[in-house]
């Protein structure tokens, strides 16, 4: 599989975009191992990363890793590496301190791809459904979230894995073509995917669903009516929703879109960094 590289990471953190990533490797697993592509869903990855960045001696650590992921190309959706969704807002910061977690991965990132799927924080509040998480975002005052970024967190990572290349998403960026990432994640090996709507399924409505299969019904959507399709049933939280969860108004999300909008403008002058917005 030359499209691929040889390590995919999904590393997180657990925004829609990186759940629906997973539900998708999950989903066509079985397919994907028979085209010579080992997938290891969340529920593994994540563990067995932890494992790669541990105590033990590096050369164990390392060797257990290369077993793990064989044969390869392999994609790990490894999207609880950051800890868990209430840690996404420790020490009024994005998940304080991962970039020296994730610097463990350094040698293994050698010319590996790592996918960080981000979105407004509003949106990535709400995605979890954590209870800790919202509560806490509802104790911090505005211009703490305002001061939130982005871009530090991602740059920091990108710091500590000089030698990997770095795909960031965001839900609006794949809702333009959903189907183009899909190609993107899983190169040669997409072709003929058992189940090749599951990522946009995990970003749109059961209404969106319905419409969906009856397009199927009728053959092969295009890729611009699935975007289509996206923008009418995307499943994004509405004003009173944010505003009752998490005490955000409507000012102050249009304040955090404006931020989150410079702090893809930024990452996206990053190296080695493309940005799917």
């Amino acid at each position: 599989m030359a499209s691929l590289p040889q390590l995919t990471f999904i590393l997180g953190p657990q925004t829609r975009v990186a759940l629906a990533l997973n539900a998708l490797i999950r989903e066509n697993r079985q397919h994907l191992a028979s085209r010579g592509v080992t997938v290891v869903p969340s529920r593994r990855a994540s563990p067995m990363l932890r494992r790669a960045i541990d105590d033990r001696p590096e050369a164990e650590r390392l060797a257990e890793l290369d077993e793990g992921t064989k044969p390869r190309p392999a994609i790990l959706s490894a999207i609880n590496m950051f800890g868990p969704p209430h840690a996404g807002m420790m020490r009024n910061e994005l998940f304080p301190d991962a970039e020296v977690k994730l610097s463990g991965l350094a040698k293994v990132a050698n010319g590996a791809r790592v996918v960080l799927a981000i979105d407004p924080l509003p949106a990535f509040f709400l995605a979890a459904e954590n209870t800790a998480l919202e509560e806490r975002v509802l104790q911090t005052p505005w211009e703490v979230l305002y001061e939130v970024s982005w871009f530090d967190l991602v740059r920091e990572i990108v710091e500590v894995l000089p030698d990997a290349d770095f795909l960031v998403l965001s839900g609006k960026g794949v809702g333009r073509n959903p189907s183009g990432l899909v190609d993107r994640i899983l190169g040669d090996a997409a072709k003929d995917i058992p189940k090749p709507h599951t990522l946009l399924r995990n970003l749109i409505s059961e209404t969106g669903h319905a419409v969906l299969d009856r397009m199927l019904a009728r053959g092969a959507p295009e890729p611009a009516t699935l975007a289509d399709l996206y923008q009418s049933f995307a499943l994004l939280p509405s004003t009173s929703e944010v505003q009752e969860r998490l005490g955000i108004d409507r000012v102050t999300s249009v304040l955090l879109q404006q931020r989150f909008d410079e702090d893809i403008e930024k990452i996206a002058s990053l190296p080695k960094v493309e940005v799917i917005s």
